[in-house]
């Protein structure tokens, strides 16, 4: 007979994972009201629940009150921050849902969750109970037995993972009792338990191997080998100890623990369907009732019924049709024909369309009505004539629909709206008015929020659409869309359409009701089928030119290596972070910053406020640069070839960044460094397409400080660009005390830094760091910049004013992004959003505008029939695969569109180069 289970959950543990889970984009309700870590402790408790059905369960939280911990070690936790403003709220809404689901809370003053979980856990033990602790804590380890095993929090937010003894021998090395002999040794940066400085995971396994306890390993310590081992465990003895006793989950605190108050029971269906409703969880009051409504607990499903509300597909309820006769598709095709707007959506076997196969399409012209083509990629004998899918072969299928792709008076609207168009025009299908894309204006309402369609369906529609994984199984292969059931597909795929027709209109409502329409309308949308266009044409590299690069840039590393070698007095792993931190900490004894959980940290910017204290500082970005451009570029680049076009065809995102600019990947050409030598000689291997091109750059010159001056109204900015002068230049005749013409271009770079630097925040110890001065002298800088432009503070006060009052930040176009936590009490979050609120009308007006140039070159180029192509888009600069026939005819056109696209109150200047190569033209 199978024992009785029981869960207990360490709720502050699972509720902080959760909300840092989500913490580059924070989850909240339409109102503001912040979920992040609410809908990730319940995703976590629904999972645990759905998997294991506990008999009992309870819920463990820390008090308030310091524990015995602290009484022992006064440093203990006192690096961790303070909580989050935006989690006390969220930590009263899971004590709320947990209430309704009647789980008994246990508190313990004076004691930790921990030690609750550890001594309820042990009781059940004793009663014979199975017993799972969910926590994301490691330390928890200890407390595995054969009945007693802990569940963690995956990467993925639904992944939960099950811990019993064999899985943490397997993935540590050695059995769960000795895991508070490992952090003794080993330390919690997390929870400050010092451990043994010097001594990591490495190190510690091997001895808890061979010694298992740390009393053990102090009573044989003259068996310890290495010396230097040795005499760190020596010399740290009390430490060791110390940690060990911190790091003791204790199980037998005084808690009258009662299993009879821990049964699992019914829950407060209609109170968790209101607090549900509240926080927007739709789909998880939906599992909440399929998980409780299969349970022994529940004899009828009569009180599901009552508050189940509908969230997904029912068959009845709408009219797809499947399309596989010749009559079917010709009325089709004539109702088509006579719509004024449609939706399509493509399936395919894959995710690049220059590989992809069509297996069908869909269509929708009103809610709750659609259709689906089911297509045969290979040519067959006739219409509909394979006889297992019975599909319209590719060729027919254009023979059919080109026309109606391809008629300007129909609007089409998409869900990503660029794979489908670019998904036809491999098929010659040229999609003309292309209106609306629900993902940008998903992204337009807030582009913080998920854009993906089932999550716009729950939140908008507050439906549930079928996953992709009912399909083709939750590894997502893409190319068994074949091997699907056609009216399984068929349904899949109508239901796209539908839904995106019905987000169609409810956005398109949305845009109007916010006014903002004129983003999406004026510049996301038309600039769909521009990127397409784009992606398509792609940019010709030379292979030869990236590796004589790359031979260079290894010899490059090697010298910086052996350098590295010489300052450490030792070669090491110079990629290991443990390594380097042993160099730099505990042998160099240079200035310790951020702790993370493996130590003190040596990412680029802790290494940058190092700059100065030792030359090996400096050796070491300058390896860490040419290692990534050597792995990024110059290996990577040869490899992204098309074998088809022989071109690069990069993959443009509108809604990657916040501030409205685009980003790109494989490759990820914003990244290419353009300050340094090194990153400009990447440039060079980007080269035209044939002989009869050339390389054309057009790049806006100091747009966000034109941007700023024009927002700002700063007398001396404004008449500094309006005489045509370099502000950089003149910056840096300002901070380096020279006249302008004697500034060298290593000031003019440094000066670019303190223009930019200083507007978006930067403090004396930032310019400081940067420049490689006193901090007395960056501070001097500050004061006599705001002191010469003096508008310049008041932009920038009046930026922060009007973001709290609005709660959030514009674009002069009117583009906006959102700033939940700009009235927060916590500094540190508070003065991020600050920075934002300067830095987003500058920054997404110059995505605004080079957007809208991009439109207007894009239509000029078409409607002309110029050979040139424009190929890439990098922050302020375009670049053109340009006709050596038109480029002294496109060059003032294309600069005379750039400059005029979105008229500012100082000149908009844009700098136009040709070359036999990006580097040359730029």
């Amino acid at each position: 007979m199978k024992n009785k289970l029981f869960v207990i959950i360490d709720a502050m543990a699972l509720a902080y994972k959760a909300y840092f889970a989500f913490i580059s984009r924070p989850l909240s309700t339409k109102k503001g009201e912040p979920t992040s870590a609410v809908y990730g402790f319940m995703t976590q408790l629904l999972k645990v629940l759905e998997n294991h059905k506990p008999d009992y369960i309870a819920v463990a939280f820390d008090s308030k009150e310091k524990t015995f911990r602290h009484e022992k070690y006064e440093a203990y936790k006192s690096s961790r921050e303070e909580m989050p403003e935006d989690m006390v709220p969220q930590l009263e809404r899971i004590k709320q849902i947990i209430a309704s689901l009647k789980m008994p809370v246990y508190i313990l003053p004076g004691y930790e969750a921990d030690d609750i979980i550890g001594t309820a856990v042990k009781k059940a033990e004793k009663l014979g109970l199975e017993s799972l602790a969910i926590t994301p804590d490691k330390d928890y380890f200890q407390l595995i037995t054969d009945k007693i095993k802990i569940v963690r929090p995956g990467k993925s937010n639904d992944e939960v993972i099950i811990y019993d003894k064999k899985k943490v021998i397997d993935e540590l090395g050695f059995e769960p009792k000795y895991m508070i002999d490992y952090l003794a040794l080993v330390g919690d940066s997390s929870d400050d338990i010092p451990g043994v400085p010097g001594i990591g995971p490495k190190t510690a396994v091997p001895l808890i191997q061979q010694f298992g306890t740390i009393e053990n390993i102090y009573n044989n310590i003259d068996k310890i080998e290495k010396e230097s081992i040795r005499k760190k465990l020596i010399e740290n003895k009390e430490k060791a100890f110390l940690s060990k006793e911190l790091a003791t989950i204790h199980t037998e605190v005084p808690l009258d623990f009662d299993f009879e108050k821990a049964k699992f029971e019914k829950p407060d269906f209609e109170t968790l369907r209101q607090i549900f409703i509240e926080l927007e969880f739709k789909s998880l009051y939906s599992k909440l009732l399929e998980i409780y409504g299969n349970s022994e607990i529940l004899k009828t499903n009569l009180e599901v019924e009552k508050i189940t509300e509908q969230v997904s597909f029912v068959k009845d309820d709408v009219d797809y049709k499947l399309v596989n006769n010749q009559n079917d598709l010709d009325e089709l095709v004539k109702h088509l024909k006579n719509s004024k707007e449609f939706v399509f959506d493509t399936e395919t076997d894959g995710l690049k369309p220059f590989e992809i196969k069509l297996a069908g399409v869909s269509f929708c012209t009103e809610p709750k009505k659609a259709f689906f083509i089911p297509i045969e990629p290979h040519e067959n004998t006739g219409l509909f004539s394979n006889s297992d899918r019975k599909a319209i072969p590719i060729s027919e299928f254009v023979k059919k629909f080109k026309s109606v792709f391809e008629d300007k008076s129909i609007r089409k609207i998409c869900q990503n709206g660029k794979y489908d168009i670019a998904v036809l025009r491999h098929q010659n299908i040229s999609v003309k008015n292309f209106y609306f894309d629900t993902m940008l204006a998903s992204y337009v309402l807030d582009p913080d929020q998920k854009h993906n369609m089932d999550d716009l369906a729950q939140k908008y529609l507050n439906y549930k659409p079928i996953p992709l994984s009912d399909l083709i199984g939750t590894k997502q292969d893409p190319t068994k869309i074949f091997d699907v059931d056609i009216k399984v597909l068929s349904n899949y795929s109508a239901e796209d359409a539908d839904i995106t027709f019905r987000l169609y209109k409810k956005l398109d409502e949305e845009l109007k009701k916010e006014k903002i329409e004129k983003v999406a309308y004026d510049i996301e949308f038309p600039l769909v089928p521009v990127l397409e266009s784009m992606e398509f044409e792609g940019i010709k590299i030379d292979t030869e030119a990236l590796q004589q690069q790359s031979k260079d840039l290894e010899l490059l590393m090697e010298n910086y290596a052996q350098r590295i070698y010489q300052l450490a007095g030792k070669e090491f792993n110079i990629n290991s972070t443990k390594q380097l931190q042993e160099i730099l900490f505990e042998k160099l004894k240079l200035s310790t910053g951020r702790k993370t959980k493996t130590g003190f940290s040596t990412d680029a910017r802790s290494l940058e406020n190092l700059r100065g204290e030792h030359e090996i500082i400096d050796i070491i970005l300058n390896y860490r640069q040419v290692a990534k451009l050597k792995s990024t570029y110059t290996d990577s680049l040869p490899n992204l070839i098309n074998p088809k076009t022989g071109r690069i065809h990069t993959s443009f995102n509108q809604t990657g960044a916040s501030t409205g600019r685009l980003s790109s990947i494989d490759p990820n050409l914003q990244n290419i460094p353009i300050r340094t030598d090194l990153g400009k000689e990447i440039r060079k291997a980007f080269i035209p397409r044939d002989r009869n091109h050339l390389i054309l750059s057009a790049d806006y010159s100091q747009i966000e400080l034109r941007i700023m001056a024009s927002i700002c109204e700063d007398e001396t900015l404004m008449k500094a660009f309006i005489n045509g002068e370099d502000i950089h230049r003149s910056t840096a005749a300002l901070v380096f005390n020279v006249k302008p013409e004697d500034v060298t271009p290593d000031m003019r770079r440094k000066a670019k830094e303190v223009n930019f630097g200083i507007l978006y925040g930067i403090g004396p110890f930032g310019l400081k760091t940067r420049l490689g001065i006193p901090q007395t002298h960056a501070k001097e800088i500050i004061d006599t910049y705001f002191r010469t432009f003096k508008k310049v503070k008041d932009f920038m006060d009046d930026s922060i004013l009007k973001a709290k009052e609005k709660g959030y930040a514009e674009t002069l176009y009117g583009r906006r992004r959102y700033l939940k936590n700009i009235n927060s009490n916590n500094r540190v979050v508070r003065q991020f959003e600050e920075r934002v609120a300067i830095n987003m009308p500058i920054q997404g007006t110059a995505a605004d505008m080079i957007k809208l140039a991009m439109i207007k070159i894009h239509n000029e180029l078409e409607k002309k029939k110029y050979k040139t192509k424009m190929v890439l888009q990098v922050h302020d600069e375009l670049v053109f695969d340009a006709h050596k026939s038109e480029i002294d005819e496109l060059k003032p056109i294309i600069k005379k569109i750039m400059e005029e696209a979105f008229p500012l109150k100082v000149p908009v200047v844009a700098d136009i180069g040709v070359g036999e190569n990006w580097l040359d033209a730029h």
